[in-house]
């Protein structure tokens, strides 16, 4: 996997700067130098995720009159960092509307409710157009998704932060199994799958996607989607997020996760139940590894490092001029200038004249 050690150099402003190094440099082994095996053990075959061929087929923006099977298709699941992708296809969606595809007349790209918890199956992903639509996910480690699930139950009164806790919803059935897999399957799954059932929709899903991503790795991810569609990393920026509502980026589990319930969530019940999700995590961080060796890793890096350094550059003036703890880009909120380029943005006059001169440069290139 991609590192990031230039970031590090970087982002010693503040606690939530830091935390940015850690998203894409998650504990779980996806060491993209090795040679992967032609399929996974479950028996899925991992892909690269392709370029979109822009020259021989338009980027499918298309007005919301359009059928529902074309336009850009986001799958939101649970726990996944899925607010502030809704946010991201949105700009994505605006931007191309606005500055490479000015000639259709629109104000943005026809999208499928993005912030809104909708499976693949509800919005026929398995039907679409493939020429005039555009699917993307990303997904997370399904032990993780489901400590982040539970710890959002207990914020809202509705569990305890324990062990016992826990493992008592879990075997009441309070949390629905393979639940990624049943987001982005193109049909629906049953509650239980068989290892040849775990084959067929896992494979399914890896086949039927423009592109998915990996939420420990989310950075690296979204540099990725902008490469594979043809546009620019501030592309895929995202608003300002004040510590008390994110936790930036960070991969450090709970205090209330013990070494016992890790080994619950690694061994035994949790993983066997969990088989379909264990399943597509592998495939798709092989197939982002894959796709990332395509694409050629020094361009990867290049393009993160600039990726990180503008979420620098907003988060340390947020922190520095507002004392703002957070992380992000002020004024990308839907209700002020979401789809603008960062030089344009209300507060930019305000930032340190190095850092002007970095975003104008980015800025200038993508214009």
């Amino acid at each position: 996997m991609i590192q990031i050690h230039r970031l590090f150099l970087l982002a010693i402003a503040t606690r939530c700067v830091l935390a940015l190094a850690e998203i894409n440099a998650h504990e779980y082994d996806s060491d993209s130098s090795r040679e992967y095996s032609k399929t996974t053990q479950h028996g899925v075959i991992p892909r690269p995720f392709e370029l979109w061929d822009r020259q021989n087929t338009p980027f499918p923006c298309v007005p919301n009159n359009s059928p529902d099977t074309e336009g850009i298709f986001y799958i939101k699941v649970p726990k996944t960092s899925s607010s502030t992708l809704g946010h991201i296809t949105q700009r994505i969606a605006g931007r191309e509307a606005r500055i490479r595809q000015q000639n259709l007349g629109i104000n943005i790209c026809k999208t499928h409710d993005p912030e809104v918890h909708h499976k693949a199956s509800e919005l026929n992903i398995g039907g679409r157009n493939k020429k005039k639509s555009y699917a993307w996910s990303v997904i997370r480690h399904p032990a993780d998704r489901v400590i982040s699930h539970h710890g959002m139950k207990a914020t809202h009164g509705q569990a305890d932060t324990t062990e016992s806790s826990f493992v008592r919803s879990f075997r009441k059935n309070s949390y629905v199994p393979n639940i990624e897999l049943r987001f982005l399957a193109t049909k629906e799954i049953p509650d239980k799958l068989t290892d040849d059932e775990v084959n067929f929709y896992v494979q399914s899903v890896i086949d039927s996607y423009n592109f998915i991503g990996v939420y420990e790795r989310l950075y690296e991810s979204l540099v990725v989607l902008s490469m594979l569609i043809g546009v620019e990393p501030q592309d895929l920026l995202f608003d300002f997020l004040p510590s008390k509502n994110t936790r930036c980026g960070e991969l450090k589990k709970p205090d209330w996760v013990t070494e016992r319930l890790d080994r619950f969530l690694s061994q035994g019940e949790f993983p066997k139940r969990e088989n379909g999700d264990f399943a597509l995590y592998d495939a798709v961080n092989r197939s982002l590894d894959l796709t990332i060796e395509k694409l050629g890793r020094d361009k990867v890096q290049a393009k993160l490092d600039e990726y990180l350094k503008l979420i620098y550059v907003g988060t340390t003036f947020s922190y520095n001029v507002r004392n703002q703890p957070g992380c992000g880009i002020p004024s990308l909120h839907e209700k002020q200038q979401p789809f603008e380029d960062m030089d344009k943005l209300s507060w930019f006059d305000e930032l340190p004249i190095e850092d002007q001169k970095f975003v104008n440069e980015v800025c200038n290139r993508s214009r």
